[in-house]
């Protein structure tokens, strides 16, 4: 459901996508499809999504273990261990992981009864994909292909699964045509660029004869949720947070733990790194809606006022 605004247009937007794809991770149009088109998912390729890994499954593994290696390996032996997945692995450092992690893990991988997808999911889209099949390429090898073309160990690939627009999926393939590699040694998805990307073209480049794009999505704004808290069993607070060293806009940084939101003067500002409890003290946000019913309601003149006061 990246860049909708509701599960109704991320089930029909998404159901219009799958009339030239089988690959979706929005379930809801899976049932809409059934439901208005007469297919029966278990008899024909409708569509599946693949298993893979978030944030906060990476993030609170490693507030837990204090350090990804252990994640990594429980994620082939136990978790996966004879399915593909997808693992998100710039949550702290993408190019320590796939340089230092993935060659210590090695046996591991290509025991392991599936593939695994590295999954970059911050920096330049194109460098991060390309150079990422070229450093996989040199941990694990791989074959030609009839065409003499270098392919990937099947146990390995790599996945940008946000951010491809049709120049940056046409950059990727003549990147790696151009160092002799196989071009389905990678996956590419849209992500949140499929249907609420406004893209406009940079005056100062244009002129230099240079194309660029500036996007504007959710992150641009900083709009995306991220999970930043969790409790273990016993109710042990457990401080999430994620900070890409490929993210060099600072995009991404998510807060720490629960955060209070307060006012500063005429000023909101939060403080986070706090648990559930010392958050609720003091603080600005209000619960509105739970588990699907209203716990306070308001009026439209009460949420104008609040936004302008008496100009409104």
């Amino acid at each position: 459901m990246r860049g909708q605004e509701s599960v109704e247009s991320a089930t029909k937007s998404s159901a219009a996508f799958c009339l030239s794809f089988l690959n979706t991770a929005t379930v809801p149009a899976i049932l809409w499809l059934e439901s208005n088109y007469g297919c029966n998912c278990a008899k024909e390729p409708v569509a599946f999504g693949a298993l893979s890994t978030e944030h906060s499954v990476m993030c609170s593994n490693f507030a837990i273990d204090g350090d990804e290696i252990s994640h990594v390996r429980r994620l082939l032996t136990e978790i996966y261990p004879h399915q593909n997945f997808s693992m998100v692995s710039d949550s702290y450092d993408y190019w320590g992981l796939v340089d230092n992690i993935l060659p210590q893990l090695k046996d591991e991988i290509l025991a392991h009864d599936g593939c695994l997808s590295i999954r970059g999911d911050s920096g330049d889209p194109v460098e991060v994909v390309t150079q990422t099949v070229f450093k996989l390429w040199d941990i694990f090898g791989g074959t030609e292909n009839s065409k003499g073309y270098k392919v990937l160990d099947p146990h390995v690939k790599a996945l940008y699964g946000d951010s491809i627009t049709p120049q940056r999926c046409r950059q990727v393939y003549e990147i790696l045509e151009s160092n002799g590699f196989a071009i389905n040694n990678v996956a590419l998805g849209v992500g949140s660029f499929s249907m609420q990307c406004l893209e406009t073209i940079c005056d100062e480049t244009v002129q230099k004869g240079v194309p660029s794009y500036a996007p504007y999505t959710r992150d641009t704004f900083g709009i995306a949720v991220k999970a930043t808290y969790a409790e273990d069993a016993d109710g042990k607070p457990i401080m999430i947070f994620k900070n890409p060293k490929t993210d060099t806009g600072h995009f991404k940084k998510s807060q720490r733990g629960c955060c209070r939101v307060f006012k500063d003067g005429d000023v909101y500002t939060y403080e986070d790194g706090l648990t559930w409890n010392e958050a609720q003290e003091g603080n600005e946000l209000r619960l509105v809606f739970k588990n699907g019913e209203f716990i306070q309601t308001y009026t439209l003149e009460e949420v104008r006022r609040n936004l302008h006061g008496d100009q409104f």
